[in-house]
């Protein structure tokens, strides 16, 4: 009985290390998510639009471990744009986000929620005012 209790407390151990490693690279993530819109906001409101579809390497990953994606959407106002950061990494050996050969586009079978862009549970969003 007390084997058996022991092998439970250690399996738990080893997911509690496999969780710890993916918050710390989803934390990484949202960080150059948070860095690259500030960069964003800084650059000139008429060159925005020309960002979109644009990939970035998100700091702290290895540059094939991690892309990002800038999306940038017109409005209803002619002087707002939705911005839209969607960062896909590899945390131990699996791909978090749906861009699964992590170039920044989405391929056939990606889209696994079928709502036609990539998703990633880094994501990041805002609206620019001119």
């Amino acid at each position: 009985i007390l084997a058996f209790c022991l092998c439970g407390i250690l399996l738990t151990y080893i997911n509690l290390f496999l969780l710890t490693d993916l918050a710390r690279d989803m934390t990484k993530a949202t960080s150059a998510l948070q860095a690259k819109m500030e960069e964003i906001k800084n650059t000139d409101f008429d060159s925005i639009p020309g960002l979109n579809g644009l990939t970035f390497e998100l700091d702290g990953f290895n540059s094939s471990d991690a892309e990002g994606v800038i999306e940038v959407a017109n409005t209803a106002y002619t002087d707002l744009l939705m911005v839209r950061l969607v960062a896909s990494f590899r945390s131990r050996n699996r791909i978090i986000g749906e861009d699964q050969n992590l170039n920044g586009v989405l391929n056939e079978g990606e889209d696994s929620n079928a709502n036609g862009r990539l998703n990633s549970v880094s994501e990041l969003a805002t609206l620019i005012a001119r």
